[in-house]
């Protein structure tokens, strides 16, 4: 690359300062989502299900019965994590755990009738709260839409970065 081609590129890069007030609304939202993921709501069950646990019961009302390895690996945490979290969910009756017909030393979890229950009531209860902001980008252009795609993925790399 020739010096002028190199000095337009630098020219037109933002500094941290230039993009100081985004990062700090980056962290602000970052640090309300950690806040929201640590309240639990009544779906609709008569008791209240911690965002973790519910999304575990939503992977295995999505996905069907599944082997608490692979929970595990969906939701990036030890398998021993994962044994904690579907002991609480099978306490509180929405999960059950049966032993796999094909191999007696696999255990497969599987949403109960009242974790289906739980699950349609977390999906009005995003239905409701998620609906303008689902309405905005569903109409926003391609190429900003993209821009958007593009910079989360980036993000989600970026912050990969913290976890080795």
């Amino acid at each position: 690359m020739n010096k002028n081609v190199v000095q337009r590129i630098y020219h037109h890069m933002r500094t941290m300062d230039d993009m100081r007030a985004e990062f700090s609304l980056l962290g602000k939202l970052l640090d309300k989502y950690t806040r929201i993921e640590k309240q639990p709501q009544d779906f609709g069950v008569g008791f209240t299900i911690h965002p973790t646990e519910i999304h575990t019961v939503a992977t295995l009302w999505a996905a069907g019965e599944m082997s608490i390895s692979e929970l595990a690996k969906d939701a990036a945490v030890t398998r021993g994590a994962m044994s904690q979290m579907i002991a609480k969910l099978e306490k509180k009756g929405l999960v059950y755990k049966r032993t796999a017909p094909d191999n007696q030393s696999k255990t497969l979890v599987g949403p109960t009738e009242l974790g289906k229950q739980a699950q349609e009531g977390h999906a009005r209860f995003h239905a409701q709260r998620d609906k303008e902001f689902l309405q905005y980008m569903a109409k926003l252009p391609d190429d900003e839409y993209k821009t958007i795609r593009e910079f989360l993925v980036t993000m989600n790399k970026w912050m990969d970065t913290y976890q080795r």
